[in-house]
């Protein structure tokens, strides 16, 4: 296995994170935020010292573990991913989507009539866990078909309880056969993480029960980093939700702070709907496989905020509520500011022996694909995780998505060796390599979940959790998707073949390859992905697997954690439109002419929406173009009033763009107005129209 040596963290990154902290990070949360009282002394802000991370961003599902056991980061800022789905850093849109606040691990040993624990997940850092060593890389190499899973590997201790705990974790990137926006299908591995946690007993002596539990104070789902304080307190209104079938504990949102009657997701100021529910199952405890486990043997627990036990014996007592004895697989509560605990025991636990626990977190939109992906999970674990993979994925470099000159198509290009392309498939003993697909995702038009065919909840389950997928209002696309089919260039084992249906043109040079895109806007931004795709196969232990794909967050170069201290598998770039130098274009009176030009204009709200993919005033924007480094743009009302004035033109930048926001920092008003540009060697002057 190739791994990447972790640092320790810094002062200067202490000094970073609290910074960062004190932005984005202390925001009133529960009854005990919202009061600015701390329940208990020692509550970490920032990073400790020795605190190092893994994460997990090959996939969908965006995670993150510190040395400690905590999932994400306990200043619920989401600095370090802990269940963002669908997984992104990008702040397109209006941020992305965080499924939780606080979350960790309750280890309680019971020796006698004494509780001896280490357990994170709360609003400090640790109690009773000291940090060990954490490491994290590709299981395989770049030559090989292909180098998933991600594999990380976290140690910490519990040393009152002479207990070591170790986390291997695995996360996978495969979309599946159908790859279909928050769908989760066949084959299609990249919405779970498999968590194999072993706890050591490395005393002398017996502990007479070991629980291990899996806490979460979600808080769906916010904004990150723009909580949407319009929607009331967002974290007061979170449901939880538990399926017989799979053993599996969920939580989701409702945003309606007065009824549980829906079930949405902030993605943007009017509450697209998606009904992302987050959870996990467990797949193998003790050497007991989930085919052999029955409800007894799994506890599932909520309560509020102003619930939480405060004791290790008051802990134990909650972790070990199973079926039939006090948990809450039968009750189904109404929308509050909830946590969950989903946990397991092993009694006894001799001294020398080891106690495993394996576990999938996972994610989906709406009940029925999340039980799909824990019934993917539970395939993989079935498969012994030597999954049905695709090609090794395209890579495309930094700079590799490019705007032409004129800003009339975006050129993607990629490498793909000869190598990657007669590696053999193991799942069928070929080099069954098939070709490319690009894909493109566009900031508009605005798009609904109905138009993307997902399905609302429809569940009458104690709590009437019943969302409405047509009340769900038109979001911007952005590097999450949803992704459009652009282009299919198929191989013969000879040749490439570009597909009727793409309008851009296609070449090959040696082991690079570029598409060019001619469906494009000037001022609009797009994302783009390379998949490889293969032929599919029949094997022995995957029996027939349909053509497989890769997938968008392995296309691109590995990129630095939040911290800037270690790279992680990225996500897909943007890339805006532009043009460089002057613009010729044709005026109303016929005449091409280099002059400046003025647009939208008029400028509408709707048109902003709909033909730029901005829903709110951050995204507003009046474009002039054909300007030089120097030029002087004013904008005057119609009693000739300076409302606004810029020289700010980058060279080469050739264009200016102005967000309807006057120098005294107002939004404008509808109304017509006056511009003027100086320019070196001529003045140029017209009008245009605001609209609200």
């Amino acid at each position: 296995m190739k791994w990447t040596n972790r640092k320790t963290v810094t002062g200067a990154l202490l000094t970073f994170t609290v910074a960062l902290a004190m932005m984005s990070g202390l925001v009133a949360k529960d009854k005990l935020d919202i009061m600015n009282l701390d329940r208990r002394a020692g509550r970490m802000m920032a990073s400790a010292l020795d605190q190092t991370y893994v994460y997990h961003t090959n996939g969908n599902l965006w995670m993150g573990w510190d040395s400690y056991g905590n999932t994400g980061d306990q200043t619920c800022s989401a600095i370090i991913p802990g269940w963002i789905y669908p997984g992104s850093f990008s702040m397109g849109g209006h941020g992305y989507l965080n499924y939780n606040c606080r979350a960790g691990y309750w280890i309680i040993a019971k020796i006698g009539g004494d509780f001896v624990e280490g357990t994170t997940g709360e609003y400090v850092l640790t109690r009773g866990t000291e940090p060990g060593p954490t490491s994290q890389g590709w299981a395989d190499s770049d030559t090989s078909y292909n180098k998933e899973p991600w594999i990380s590997n976290s140690t910490w201790y519990i040393p009152d309880a002479n207990l070591t705990v170790n986390a291997v974790r695995k996360s996978w990137s495969f979309p599946g056969s159908n790859f279909d926006y928050f769908k989760v299908g066949n084959f299609d591995y990249n919405d779970f993480v498999v968590e194999e946690i072993s706890v050591i007993n490395t005393g002398s002596t017996d502990i007479d029960e070991l629980v291990l539990g899996s806490k979460a104070d979600h808080d769906c789902t916010w904004n990150v980093p723009y909580p949407d304080w319009d929607a009331g307190a967002y974290w007061t209104d979170d449901i939880v939700d538990y399926d017989q079938e799979y053993l599996l504990t969920m939580e989701l949102d409702g945003d309606d702070q007065t009824s549980a009657s829906n079930d949405f997701g902030i993605d943007d100021p009017n509450h697209e709907y998606r009904g992302v529910r987050v959870g996990q199952i467990p797949l193998e405890i003790n050497g007991v496989p989930y085919s052999s486990l029955s409800a007894s043997d799994v506890n599932h627990m909520w309560w509020t905020g102003d619930e939480d036990p405060q004791t290790a014996a008051a802990r134990y007592a909650m972790a070990t509520m199973v079926s039939g004895s006090g948990d809450k697989k039968e009750d189904n509560p109404p929308p509050m500011d909830m946590r969950y605990l989903q946990s397991y025991s092993v009694s006894p636990l001799a001294a020398g022996d080891t106690a495993t626990f394996v576990i999938a977190v996972l994610a989906g939109a709406g009940l029925a694909n999340t039980k799909q992906a824990a019934k993917n999970a539970r395939q993989a674990y079935d498969f012994g995780f030597d999954l049905p993979k695709p090609p090794a994925a395209p890579q495309i470099a930094s700079d590799g998505i490019q705007s032409s000159d004129d800003g009339l198509s975006v050129v993607v290009t990629w490498s793909y060796s000869n190598a990657q392309m007669e590696a053999e498939d193991l799942d069928n003993g070929n080099a069954d390599f098939a070709g490319f697909r690009v894909y493109k995702s566009a900031q508009a038009p605005r798009v609904t979940s109905e138009s993307l065919g997902l399905a609302a909840d429809d569940l009458n389950d104690g709590g009437e959790m019943r969302g409405d997928v047509t009340k769900g209002m038109a979001f911007s696309p952005n590097a999450t998707g949803p992704y459009t089919l652009i282009a299919d260039i198929s191989y013969d084992g000879s040749s490439f073949s570009l597909s009727s249906s793409a309008a851009g043109t296609f070449m090959k040079m040696g082991e690079t390859y570029m598409y060019t895109d001619p469906k494009v806007a000037i001022g609009l931004k797009y994302w783009y992905y390379v998949a490889a795709y293969d032929e599919g196969g029949t094997s022995a232990n995957h029996g027939t697997v349909d053509p497989l794909e890769s997938y968008y967050t392995m296309c691109y170069a590995l990129t630095l954690d939040p911290y800037g201290l270690d790279l992680i598998p990225s996500h897909v770039p943007s890339v805006t439109v532009s043009v460089s130098g002057e613009m010729s274009y044709t005026d109303l009176s016929g005449k091409t002419t280099t002059d400046v030009l003025v647009t939208p204009n008029p400028w509408k709200a709707e048109t902003m929406e709909t033909y730029h993919g901005s829903g709110t005033a951050a995204g507003f924007f009046i474009r002039f173009y054909n300007l030089e480094a120097g030029n002087v743009v004013r904008i005057f009302d119609v009693t000739g009033n300076l409302v606004y004035e810029s020289d700010k033109i980058a060279t080469g930048a050739n264009s200016l763009d102005w967000n309807l926001v006057s120098r005294t920092q107002n939004q404008v008003v509808t109304g017509v107005y006056y511009w003027h540009v100086k320019r070196d060697n001529d003045n140029q002057t017209g009008k245009l129209a605001v609209i609200r």
